[in-house]
């Protein structure tokens, strides 16, 4: 587990962030979806919304590491992480499940990820580096 460093959370939170969430097949695929209810509660953790996440649900259970991607103009973070739990009651869920409700969706989850590793993918020198 890692704390995310201060500009990584700080891009998360900004609502022009884009965002999405690699997972992996039982057969060793890649797919990924577009991840916009992705939130940072704690330093070292990250909560997604299950809406149709058909799919990455059911990679999830077989396989619990993730990799998410965030950016903004030249800037941007991979984040990997490790599924935790998946809650479908509790404060979590229900603080979620209404901030949704307001976009006409409908929460079936939420899956609480724990941040492995960081890495710098911008357009930059820095590109590739590892943060933490």
């Amino acid at each position: 587990m890692v704390q995310m460093p201060e500009p990584v959370i700080r891009m998360i939170k900004h609502p022009d962030t884009k965002k999405v969430m690699a997972t992996v097949s039982p057969d060793g695929k890649p797919h990924m979806i577009v991840c916009g209810s992705l939130v940072v509660t704690e330093p070292d953790t990250i909560v997604v919304g299950e809406v149709f996440m058909y799919r990455a649900s059911e990679y999830l259970a077989k396989n619990p590491n993730v990799e998410f991607m965030v950016w903004q103009g030249r800037d941007a973070y991979s984040i990997k992480a490790v599924a935790k739990s998946r809650l479908d009651t509790g404060p979590i869920f229900e603080k979620m499940a209404q901030q949704l409700d307001k976009m006409n969706m409908t929460l079936v989850a939420v899956w609480i990820f724990e941040a492995q590793e960081v890495w710098d993918e911008s357009a930059s020198k820095n590109c590739g580096t590892k943060v933490v």
